[in-house]
Order: C-alpha cells, then sequence, then structure tokens
C-alpha cells in the first residue's frame, strides 16, 4: 500500500504541474462545462415563472443545475480521446514500457484535473451561496458523506466506461465517435439537461436500465435533497455498485484482448 501511495502522489504530483501549463485551456474547458448547466437552468427558471413543474419551483431548479455543474465536473471522464490517439500515433509504446500499467496515469490525471477545477465549482457555488439563498444546501455530515460516496462511485464507473471504449481503438479507428453518441445520449438520459422526473414515463423508464443516471443524477439528487427514503438510496447505490463492476469486467476484457491485438511503431 505505501508502495502504491507513492507512486500515485509521484503522478498526481506530474499530472497537477502538466496542468499548470495549459491554465487557460483547463479554465476554457471548465467555463464549457458550466455553462450548459447554466443555460439549462435559464430555460428551466423561465418555464417555472408561472408556476411548479410537477412539484419542481425554481429554487429546487436552482440547486439541482448548480448540483449538476459540481457533479459533472467531478466525474467528467475525457480518456477515451487520449487512448484513440495513442493507440492510433504509436504513444501507447512508452507507456506499455512503464513498470505500471497506463491506466494508473489515467487515473492520476483525472484526479488532479478535477481537484483544481471541482474545487473552483465548489468555491463559486458557496460565494453565490451568500447572496442567493436558494442555493443554499443545510449542514448535513450524513448526506455529504453518502454524496462522497456517490460521487465516487459515479466517476468510476465514467472513467471507466470511457477507458474501455477508448480501448476500442485498438480494432477502430472511430473509438471516439461512440463517446460522442454517448455523450448526446446523456444530455436526456443522465439528468443534464432537465431532472428524471420530468422526462416522459417511456424515456425515464429507458434511462432507469442504463448507466447514465447513476453517474450524474443519483449523485445530484443526493446532494440537494431527492433522495429521501432508504429504498431509494439503496437502488441507487445498488445501481452504481452493479455498473461499475459492468465496465470494470468490459475494461478488463478488452485490455487483455486489445493488448494482443496491438501493433504499432512511433510514439
Amino acid at each position: 500500500m505505501n508502495v502504491w501511495l507513492r507512486r500515485y502522489a509521484a503522478l498526481v504530483r506530474s499530472a497537477w504541474l502538466v496542468d499548470l501549463q495549459y491554465r487557460a485551456a483547463i479554465a476554457i474547458w471548465m467555463l464549457w462545462n458550466v455553462t450548459e448547466p447554466a443555460i439549462a437552468l435559464g430555460i428551466w427558471w423561465s418555464i417555472a415563472s408561472q408556476g411548479a413543474v410537477q412539484g419542481f419551483g425554481r429554487d429546487d431548479f436552482a440547486r439541482y443545475f448548480f448540483g449538476v455543474a459540481l457533479v459533472n465536473q467531478l466525474t467528467l471522464a475525457w480518456d477515451a480521446w487520449y487512448i484513440d490517439r495513442w493507440v492510433r500515433d504509436g504513444e501507447m509504446n512508452f507507456r506499455l514500457a512503464r513498470p505500471i500499467g497506463p491506466v494508473h496515469e489515467a487515473i492520476a490525471d483525472n484526479i488532479a484535473y478535477k481537484a483544481r477545477t471541482a474545487s473552483v465549482v465548489l468555491v463559486v457555488w458557496m460565494l453565490v451561496a451568500l447572496a442567493w439563498p436558494v442555493v443554499r444546501l443545510p449542514f448535513a455530515p450524513g448526506r455529504w458523506a453518502l454524496f462522497a460516496l456517490a460521487v465516487a462511485l459515479a466517476a468510476a464507473i465514467r472513467f471507466l466506461n470511457g477507458y474501455a471504449t477508448g480501448l476500442l481503438a485498438f480494432w477502430t479507428t472511430r473509438a471516439t465517435a461512440l463517446m460522442e453518441l454517448q455523450f448526446g445520449i446523456s444530455l436526456f438520459l443522465s439528468g443534464r439537461i432537465a431532472p428524471l422526473a420530468l422526462l416522459p414515463p417511456a424515456v425515464a423508464s429507458v434511462a432507469g436500465v442504463l448507466w447514465f443516471p447513476y453517474v450524474l443524477s443519483f449523485p445530484v439528487e443526493v446532494l440537494t435533497g431527492g433522495v429521501v427514503t432508504p429504498e431509494q438510496y439503496v437502488r441507487g447505490f445498488l445501481g452504481q455498485v452493479c455498473w461499475l463492476a459492468v465496465w470494470w469486467a468490459a475494461y478488463r476484457v478488452v485490455w487483455r484482448r486489445g493488448i494482443r491485438h496491438y501493433g504499432a511503431v512511433g510514439g
């Protein structure tokens, strides 16, 4: 354990220093990720001006989309685009020569990036809450602890999903197209543009059997108080654990078979 802690400390520090060289780019990416929920909030805020929408008032929408901005930043995964390039350009070669697998570099990069950007989003939320009481959340240590667990599981699911999809570059030159397709679907099925309770029943039933709600909607609802009963908590965490196991197995299968299939020069 101590050895792995030192390894990850070194990897995270390296990723943190690399991110410092791309401060402007990271600021733009973070702004883009925050803009989407801000636009959605503006739309639903206007709609709710005539009254609550299926139980959601203006205050509920404000807290929900502030939560979306934070959770999306904490669970964001972009590794499929990196892996696709590594395989096509041969940059995977020197990573395979390292004493630890490439996945650990990706995990450390995720930790460094999210620690920097999510902390900014959280600080902005706290500052806004000073002037806008509707986005304040009660101090409930139990809820925050459950939120931390839900976010950790959601981030792991989203990371493994992206990493396994990116590894399809061992066989195809358009692995990122699958991620872009998932990105489009997640707009509706993960709760990014509207709470899942507002979706048509048929769409909500489809979302319920996929992983999308567990990587965004569920953690947001834990944070904002949308999840209240023990049954809702159990169903949500059980769904997260099941999908985490599915994507872990997918990653292991694709990695083992892909690495035997891989052959490239360059890097």
